[in-house]
């Protein structure tokens, strides 16, 4: 939702994640405190955040994004199903593939090449929106 480059794999032996994380150069974001112990993360090689479960969903996404900083996020630039750079499509590209009843109302979209999805702003976007401006 916030545009970030994420990838999730559940379950994972922590061997692997690191090692993901260090090719890949990626951040690890994980409540498993044990995998901070771990020498890459402990030297810095690896980032990673430590994100407590206790906290709401809300406070947890707070302390994510307090350490990226703010100036990395993007929302809505990528697919929330799998993570792809969305593409601009025009309003007669959708249509067919979107509600008659969208169709009618919205003029932008977006469309994920990988899910084959297209996307619009609708009003789950806005309350998304509300959430983000929490933060």
């Amino acid at each position: 939702m916030l545009g970030y480059d994420a990838l999730f794999i559940n379950p994972i032996d922590d061997a692997r994640l690191i090692r993901i994380a260090a090719e890949e150069g990626r951040v690890i974001v994980s409540s498993d405190r044990g995998i901070f112990e771990r020498r890459p993360l402990k030297s810095g090689r690896v980032k990673g955040v430590y994100v407590d479960v206790r906290q709401k969903p809300l406070g947890q996404l707070k302390e994510i994004l307090k350490s990226f900083g703010d100036g990395e996020s993007r929302p809505f630039v990528r697919c929330i199903r799998c993570n792809t750079l969305l593409i601009p499509k025009s309003h007669e590209e959708a249509r067919g593939r979107i509600p008659p009843r969208v169709y009618e109302s919205v003029r932008e979209y977006d469309y994920c090449p990988r899910c084959d999805q297209f996307f619009w702003q609708g009003d789950h976007v806005k309350r998304m929106r509300e959430v983000i401006e929490k933060l």
